[in-house]
């Protein structure tokens, strides 16, 4: 096994080049005088070794690190993966590394990372999920939140970003229930259930009321009583679905909280010898890539992921940038309906 070679430091070159490592410094940025001899020595040393500048050390120098904090709950969940992945794009070509960590929902965890994130100098946060979609969520974590982001910008993908003193972005719910809506009416349904989700998530607890609303409005009967395995997960969609189907009648189609509990209650319908959409019309939300690969394709609602990644890194440059501009608002990214074969 060879051995593992020494990392050549700025002091290392400074100490063969007999000069001070602030020399050293100005000869390599190319800021501030240095003697064309000493110039030429420090140049030869540095293509010698091979030597690469610490440009985190640097960046912090000039009062940024470049880097950003992104927290997910989960990231093997692609609503989530898809606006990181966009937002990560714009980050890259505008220099900046992105840290990217899991809170798994947990309060306590989600706490600890966002102090490492703190530790780590990063310039800003993006935070998904977790506590900021919480109904009931404790003051201690709002707190937290507010005093953090007066040390470092925060944006919050969350409709309650304002109550967090943060800026916020989010994708306009009440226009996706109200195009799926719209949509099923114009389809003839009229006895329609919602599954999935649970009233402890703001989003979810949101999307209901909306639904509510605007069933009423088509004449439309929604029944939302089946919204009882708090979750966003297939086996929420396959196990609300299984409750549906032990009554009679059928609904005539069922709003999911989203792709993934869509193609777990696909599953229980197709398990009961029932077909889509010929026995129950199904639509999902968020148009993640595995609603692609049903055999029915999913009428669900995009949610725009290019500009959704987009918008959150553009307000969170411009409050790394301009630190005195910083303004709490909250943009809204408008949904688009997709139809697919399950309606």
């Amino acid at each position: 096994m060879s051995d593992i070679k020494k990392r050549v430091t700025i002091y290392d070159i400074a100490k063969e080049a007999g000069v001070s490592s602030a020399t050293v410094s100005r000869a390599i940025s190319g800021n501030g005088y240095v003697s064309e001899k000493n110039k030429k020595n420090i140049e030869a040393l540095v293509k010698k070794y091979n030597f690469k500048p610490n440009t985190f050390a640097r960046n912090l120098q000039s009062g940024f690190s470049k880097t950003i904090g992104y927290v997910v709950p989960h990231i093997g969940n692609m609503y989530f993966a898809s606006v990181y992945y966009e937002f990560e794009k714009w980050a890259s070509l505008n220099g900046y590394m992105t840290i990217l960590v899991n809170s798994k929902n947990e309060r306590q965890l989600e706490s600890k990372l966002l102090r490492s994130l703190l530790e780590k100098h990063v310039d800003g946060i993006v935070i998904m999920g977790g506590r900021v979609d919480e109904v009931n969520l404790e003051k201690r974590y709002i707190k937290e939140i507010k005093e953090l982001n007066k040390t470092v910008p925060c944006v919050l993908c969350s409709e309650k970003a304002e109550d967090f003193g943060c800026c916020g972005i989010h994708v306009d719910d009440e226009i996706g229930m109200r195009l799926i809506i719209e949509h099923l009416a114009s389809r003839n349904y009229k006895n329609i259930a919602m599954i999935g989700g649970g009233n402890t998530f703001v989003p979810s607890a949101l999307k209901r009321q909306y639904a509510v609303k605007i069933a009423k409005e088509y004449s439309i009967n929604l029944d939302v009583s089946k919204m009882v395995h708090s979750g966003f997960g297939y086996e929420v969609g396959y196990m609300d679905m299984k409750l549906l189907l032990e009554e009679k009648p059928y609904p005539d189609a069922v709003i999911c909280i989203n792709d993934y509990v869509a193609i777990g209650a696909m599953k229980a319908i197709h398990e009961a010898g029932l077909k889509i959409p010929d026995d129950i019309g199904i639509t999902g939300y968020d148009n993640v890539a595995e609603s692609y690969l049903t055999t029915t394709k999913i009428t669900t609602i995009s949610s725009n992921y290019h500009k959704y990644g987009k918008a959150v890194y553009d307000c969170l440059q411009g409050l790394i940038e301009k630190p005195n501009e910083r303004k709490r608002e909250t943009m809204l990214i408008k949904p688009e309906l997709i139809v697919g074969e399950s309606t």
